[in-house]
């Protein structure tokens, strides 16, 4: 049989071409859900630890309290509950602003990090910088707000440690703090979830770039 004649057939997905294209295509849709859900989470957190740290801020300052005490046919002003009496209440007020101030700034690069097609790798860096400090400063208030919230509301009777419950008198302050408190650290998990995600997509420019 002359060799003309035959007739060798190819493989339908011969083309290396088609093969990459088919076998890359639901890695590619993915890759690209994935780069928007990480968009989405990276200014939608940030809205979030903006909204929160204002909130624990506006709710520290308003907690304020005075305590009256009836004298014969009149009221008389005995004390004073307020913030400001506190330094570890003054510190978390302090760590709240910073951490709104910063998220507000850090919003503004991962916004303008979206619109860019190749983000540079420092930006990604700086932004895990950012967040992971805030992190570290956001539980550091929380915990020392924490300690004074709880001595507030039990007191501390021990020998030689002398520490009476304030919130039987000042239920309106002990209330507010306690929001404030709450506020901040809802501000603190956002942050968190910040830092997972800003080393996320710094890992994942880093071993796309080395590719």
């Amino acid at each position: 049989m002359p060799s003309s004649l035959l007739q060798i057939k190819q493989p339908i997905f011969s083309s290396p071409t088609t093969m990459e294209i088919m076998t890359r295509k639901p890695k590619l849709l993915r890759s690209v859900s994935w780069n928007g859900f990480f968009r989405i989470a990276q200014i939608g957190l940030r809205i979030l630890a903006i909204g929160f740290s204002t909130a624990s801020v506006a709710t520290m300052v308003a907690s304020n309290q005075k305590i009256y005490m009836h004298y014969y046919r009149n009221y008389i002003v005995v004390a004073q509950a307020h913030y400001s009496y506190s330094s570890a209440l003054r510190y978390m007020l302090i760590v709240d602003s910073t951490v709104g101030v910063f998220s507000l700034l850090s919003s503004i690069v991962a916004y303008k990090m979206t619109k860019c097609s190749e983000p540079k790798t420092s930006s990604y860096f700086y932004l895990l910088i950012v967040d992971g400090v805030m992190m570290v400063l956001s539980i550091s208030g929380c915990a020392a707000a924490t300690a004074v919230g709880f001595l507030g509301l039990k007191g501390v009777d021990k020998p030689g440690i002398s520490w009476p419950p304030i919130c039987s008198m000042a239920g309106k302050f002990c209330f507010m703090v306690a929001l404030s408190i709450a506020f901040s650290y809802a501000a603190f998990a956002c942050i968190t979830a910040l830092t997972f995600i800003s080393a996320c997509n710094l890992l994942k420019y880093i071993i796309t770039n080395s590719n």
